[in-house]
């Protein structure tokens, strides 16, 4: 899990734990007592979900730390509604879509407000993430009407139709977040290569190909561990990633498990572990974005064979 308040996001609520009414601060002790205390006032009704945290202000983090962010964000989004429904998706998946929606405003306002030549690239960018915006709170009204199917009272037809509904509901729900955090990456990288142009550099922290692949999976949520005993093995969109290279992305701090967070590989399986970035491991595939060896093809021009074929000889 990591620390920074750009990857925060609605904490899970515990499901065995009761829900209590928010309390009054506490007042201190009179040295006096001439009248019992008041009795408590009424109990006030408890909200279906709790506070969200404010979106993070754009403060000194780059466009393409927030982007990055941004996409653990869809990530935990993702896993919640796909490890959890329907419960979470009924009662908190239209919390934490708004929650999104809130926070791809603050990304696309970072990029606006961020010292970078406005071309072509970074306006699409820009544009990515506010078409991000409309599917989150599309996202949001699908999983808020979820919410109204499933707490309305009904006759046992009519609940079996509200199942159904609510399953629906959310199942459109998830097609419309499902590409989030693929399109904040892309929107991070193309937003990288403008910044580098502006004021190239190098890269900070080395990184072997095999670890820099599975960074940029890990930012895109395409990786977790699962496993059993001693045994671990890699959940991952290729094959490309291995065991022993996030094992050492953890133990340099580059990215964090989240224990039993990913959606389980099969029906009625164990959830593995989600490999997340920490900070630092966004700060370090910021740093990498748009650099050799795998952005130089998208940044350079090839240059033209100057090799002659000699013309064949005439014949007298």
């Amino acid at each position: 899990m990591t620390d920074d308040v750009l990857f925060s996001f609605p904490n899970e609520p515990a499901p065995a734990a009761p829900r209590r009414p928010p309390r009054a601060a506490p007042t201190p002790p009179a040295v006096t007592a001439p009248t019992p205390p008041a009795p408590p006032g009424p109990v006030l009704p408890v909200a279906s979900a709790p506070a969200l945290p404010a979106p993070p202000s754009p403060g000194t983090a780059s466009p393409v730390v927030r982007l990055l962010a941004l996409a653990d964000q869809f990530t935990q989004h993702n896993d919640l509604l796909s490890r959890l429904r329907p419960a979470y998706g009924a009662a908190r998946g239209h919390a934490s879509a708004a929650f999104l929606a809130n926070a791809c405003t603050e990304a696309v306002q970072a990029i606006q407000g961020h010292p970078i030549p406005t071309t072509a690239v970074v306006e699409e960018a820009a544009i990515r993430i506010k078409q991000l915006v409309y599917l989150t709170a599309g996202a949001a009204h699908h999983l808020a009407e979820a919410k109204g199917c499933l707490g309305a009272p009904a006759s046992v037809p009519d609940q079996a139709r509200a199942t159904r509904e609510v399953s629906r509901q959310i199942a459109l729900a998830q097609e419309l977040t499902a590409l989030g955090p693929a399109a904040a990456v892309e929107a991070a990288t193309a937003i990288a290569v403008e910044m580098n142009r502006s004021s190239p550099g190098t890269a900070a922290v080395h990184l072997t190909p095999a670890e820099r692949t599975a960074l940029h999976a890990a930012a895109r949520g395409h990786l977790a561990i699962g496993g059993s005993g001693d045994r671990e093995h890699v959940h991952s969109r290729s094959d490309s990633v291995r065991i022993d290279t996030v094992l050492v992305l953890e133990q340099r701090g580059l990215t964090s498990r989240e224990p039993a967070s990913a959606p389980p590989a099969f029906d009625g399986g164990p959830p593995p572990d989600r490999v997340r970035l920490t900070f630092s491991g966004a700060m370090t595939v910021a740093s990498q974005l748009g650099r050799a060896p795998h952005a130089s093809a998208l940044t350079t021009t090839p240059v033209p064979s100057t090799h002659v074929t000699a013309a064949p000889a005439r014949t007298r």
